[in-house]
Protein backbone atom coordinates (compact mmCIF):
# COMPACT_ATOMS: atom_id res chain seq x y z
CA UNK A 1 0.00 0.00 0.00
CA UNK A 2 1.80 3.92 -0.94
CA UNK A 3 1.62 6.28 1.86
CA UNK A 4 -1.52 8.80 0.36
CA UNK A 5 -0.61 12.56 0.17
CA UNK A 6 -3.20 14.75 0.08
CA UNK A 7 -2.86 17.82 -1.73
CA UNK A 8 -5.53 19.35 -0.05
CA UNK A 9 -6.80 21.14 2.84
CA UNK A 10 -10.36 19.91 2.58
CA UNK A 11 -11.93 18.56 5.56
CA UNK A 12 -14.64 16.45 3.85
CA UNK A 13 -12.39 15.12 1.59
CA UNK A 14 -9.72 13.84 4.76
CA UNK A 15 -12.85 12.33 6.25
CA UNK A 16 -13.68 10.40 3.66
CA UNK A 17 -9.80 9.20 3.15
CA UNK A 18 -10.39 8.38 7.00
CA UNK A 19 -13.67 6.90 6.91
CA UNK A 20 -11.85 4.17 4.79
CA UNK A 21 -8.92 3.91 6.63
CA UNK A 22 -6.77 6.25 4.68
CA UNK A 23 -4.38 8.35 6.95
CA UNK A 24 -2.94 10.81 4.55
CA UNK A 25 0.01 13.25 4.96
CA UNK A 26 -1.55 16.60 4.57
CA UNK A 27 0.18 18.84 2.24
CA UNK A 28 -2.54 21.71 0.80
CA UNK A 29 -0.75 23.86 -1.71
CA UNK A 30 -2.00 27.53 -2.68
CA UNK A 31 -2.79 27.40 -6.69
CA UNK A 32 -3.92 29.86 -8.87
CA UNK A 33 -7.27 28.77 -9.72
CA UNK A 34 -7.83 30.09 -13.39
CA UNK A 35 -10.11 28.61 -15.76
CA UNK A 36 -10.22 29.07 -19.66
CA UNK A 37 -13.19 30.40 -20.97
CA UNK A 38 -15.86 28.28 -22.85
CA UNK A 39 -14.15 25.17 -20.76
CA UNK A 40 -16.32 21.85 -19.99
CA UNK A 41 -17.35 21.03 -16.74
CA UNK A 42 -14.98 17.84 -16.89
CA UNK A 43 -12.29 19.13 -18.07
CA UNK A 44 -12.29 22.49 -15.63
CA UNK A 45 -12.09 19.94 -12.66
CA UNK A 46 -9.51 17.85 -14.05
CA UNK A 47 -7.68 20.67 -15.03
CA UNK A 48 -7.59 22.24 -11.23
CA UNK A 49 -6.55 19.19 -9.69
CA UNK A 50 -3.63 18.30 -12.11
CA UNK A 51 -2.51 22.07 -10.84
CA UNK A 52 -3.14 21.09 -7.32
CA UNK A 53 -1.50 17.50 -7.63
CA UNK A 54 1.29 18.75 -9.64
CA UNK A 55 2.08 21.63 -6.81
CA UNK A 56 2.74 19.71 -4.02
CA UNK A 57 4.95 17.54 -6.58
CA UNK A 58 6.93 20.25 -7.17
CA UNK A 59 7.13 21.90 -3.55
CA UNK A 60 8.67 18.41 -2.27
CA UNK A 61 11.51 16.54 -2.42
CA UNK A 62 10.47 12.97 -4.39
CA UNK A 63 12.90 10.78 -2.85
CA UNK A 64 11.76 11.85 0.89
CA UNK A 65 8.59 10.21 -0.04
CA UNK A 66 9.32 6.85 -1.89
CA UNK A 67 6.23 4.71 -2.86
CA UNK A 68 3.85 7.43 -2.11
CA UNK A 69 0.19 8.32 -4.33
CA UNK A 70 -0.23 12.26 -4.39
CA UNK A 71 -3.78 12.86 -4.73
CA UNK A 72 -5.46 16.29 -5.69
CA UNK A 73 -8.58 16.91 -6.12
CA UNK A 74 -11.30 19.79 -6.98
CA UNK A 75 -15.27 19.90 -7.11
CA UNK A 76 -17.42 22.29 -8.77
CA UNK A 77 -21.09 21.87 -9.31
CA UNK A 78 -22.83 22.77 -12.89
CA UNK A 79 -25.91 24.76 -13.77
CA UNK A 80 -25.81 26.11 -17.16
CA UNK A 81 -22.36 27.44 -15.68
CA UNK A 82 -19.94 26.13 -13.61
CA UNK A 83 -20.50 27.57 -10.17
CA UNK A 84 -17.52 28.03 -7.56
CA UNK A 85 -17.73 29.25 -4.35
CA UNK A 86 -20.20 32.09 -3.71
CA UNK A 87 -18.74 35.44 -3.09
CA UNK A 88 -21.76 37.13 -1.37
CA UNK A 89 -24.80 36.45 -0.44
CA UNK A 90 -26.89 37.09 -3.56
CA UNK A 91 -24.79 34.95 -5.02
CA UNK A 92 -25.31 32.11 -2.83
CA UNK A 93 -29.24 33.24 -3.43
CA UNK A 94 -29.10 32.95 -7.27
CA UNK A 95 -27.13 29.30 -6.96
CA UNK A 96 -29.78 27.79 -4.46
CA UNK A 97 -32.50 29.29 -6.41
CA UNK A 98 -31.02 27.69 -9.82
CA UNK A 99 -31.46 24.12 -8.35
CA UNK A 100 -35.15 24.29 -7.30
CA UNK A 101 -37.21 21.50 -8.41
CA UNK A 102 -34.93 20.75 -10.67
CA UNK A 103 -31.52 18.64 -11.48
CA UNK A 104 -27.86 19.84 -11.57
CA UNK A 105 -24.29 18.48 -11.54
CA UNK A 106 -21.60 17.87 -9.17
CA UNK A 107 -18.39 16.96 -10.55
CA UNK A 108 -14.95 16.10 -8.95
CA UNK A 109 -11.67 16.03 -10.96
CA UNK A 110 -8.85 13.72 -9.34
CA UNK A 111 -5.57 13.89 -10.31
CA UNK A 112 -3.13 11.08 -8.96
CA UNK A 113 0.54 11.53 -9.13
CA UNK A 114 3.33 8.98 -8.25
CA UNK A 115 5.82 10.02 -6.53
CA UNK A 116 8.20 7.19 -7.75
CA UNK A 117 7.55 8.28 -11.50
CA UNK A 118 6.36 11.18 -11.40
CA UNK A 119 3.58 10.40 -13.50
CA UNK A 120 -0.05 11.43 -13.33
CA UNK A 121 -3.27 10.03 -13.86
CA UNK A 122 -6.42 12.15 -13.80
CA UNK A 123 -9.59 10.89 -13.93
CA UNK A 124 -13.14 12.59 -13.21
CA UNK A 125 -16.85 11.37 -11.94
CA UNK A 126 -20.25 13.40 -12.45
CA UNK A 127 -23.49 12.86 -10.03
CA UNK A 128 -26.71 14.10 -11.01
CA UNK A 129 -28.10 15.57 -8.18
CA UNK A 130 -32.21 16.39 -8.07
CA UNK A 131 -33.62 18.79 -5.96
CA UNK A 132 -36.85 19.22 -4.16
CA UNK A 133 -38.67 23.02 -4.52
CA UNK A 134 -39.05 25.22 -1.67
CA UNK A 135 -39.25 28.63 -1.23
CA UNK A 136 -37.09 32.07 -1.02
CA UNK A 137 -37.49 31.58 2.59
CA UNK A 138 -36.18 28.66 2.74
CA UNK A 139 -33.19 29.73 0.83
CA UNK A 140 -32.31 32.81 2.91
CA UNK A 141 -32.96 30.47 6.30
CA UNK A 142 -30.66 28.04 5.01
CA UNK A 143 -27.66 30.73 4.06
CA UNK A 144 -27.96 32.05 7.42
CA UNK A 145 -27.72 28.89 9.52
CA UNK A 146 -25.09 27.11 7.34
CA UNK A 147 -22.74 29.52 5.79
CA UNK A 148 -22.50 28.14 2.41
CA UNK A 149 -19.22 30.41 1.32
CA UNK A 150 -16.87 27.54 1.40
CA UNK A 151 -18.65 25.53 -0.48
CA UNK A 152 -18.57 24.77 -4.51
CA UNK A 153 -22.42 25.60 -5.52
CA UNK A 154 -23.14 26.90 -1.91
CA UNK A 155 -23.74 24.08 -0.11
CA UNK A 156 -22.47 20.48 1.23
CA UNK A 157 -24.71 17.39 0.65
CA UNK A 158 -23.93 16.15 4.29
CA UNK A 159 -25.02 19.59 5.68
CA UNK A 160 -28.54 21.44 6.36
CA UNK A 161 -29.27 21.67 2.54
CA UNK A 162 -29.28 18.24 2.31
CA UNK A 163 -33.01 17.91 3.19
CA UNK A 164 -33.60 19.55 -0.10
CA UNK A 165 -31.99 16.91 -2.09
CA UNK A 166 -34.78 14.52 -3.50
CA UNK A 167 -31.96 11.89 -4.93
CA UNK A 168 -28.93 11.74 -6.63
CA UNK A 169 -27.75 9.67 -9.20
CA UNK A 170 -24.27 8.23 -8.69
CA UNK A 171 -21.74 8.32 -6.46
CA UNK A 172 -22.25 10.04 -2.88
CA UNK A 173 -19.15 10.70 -1.54
CA UNK A 174 -18.41 12.21 -5.11
CA UNK A 175 -20.64 14.92 -4.26
CA UNK A 176 -19.31 15.16 -0.92
CA UNK A 177 -15.67 16.12 -2.45
CA UNK A 178 -13.76 12.56 -3.64
CA UNK A 179 -15.14 9.72 -5.70
CA UNK A 180 -13.33 7.13 -3.32
CA UNK A 181 -14.65 4.38 -5.10
CA UNK A 182 -13.10 5.29 -8.62
CA UNK A 183 -9.75 5.95 -7.07
CA UNK A 184 -9.63 2.49 -5.45
CA UNK A 185 -10.45 0.75 -8.42
CA UNK A 186 -8.00 2.71 -10.26
CA UNK A 187 -5.24 2.45 -8.28
CA UNK A 188 -5.54 -1.50 -7.50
Amino acid sequence: MKRVILASKSPRRLEILNKHGIEPLLMPTDTEEFLPDGIGMEAAVEMLAEQKARACYDAMDPSEYPDSLIIGADTIVYKDEILGKPCDTADAFRMISKYRNTFHYVVTGVCLIDTNTGEATILSDVTKVYCTNYTDEQIYEYIEEDQPFDKAGAYAIQGAFGKYIDHIEGDYENVVGLPFQRIEKLVR
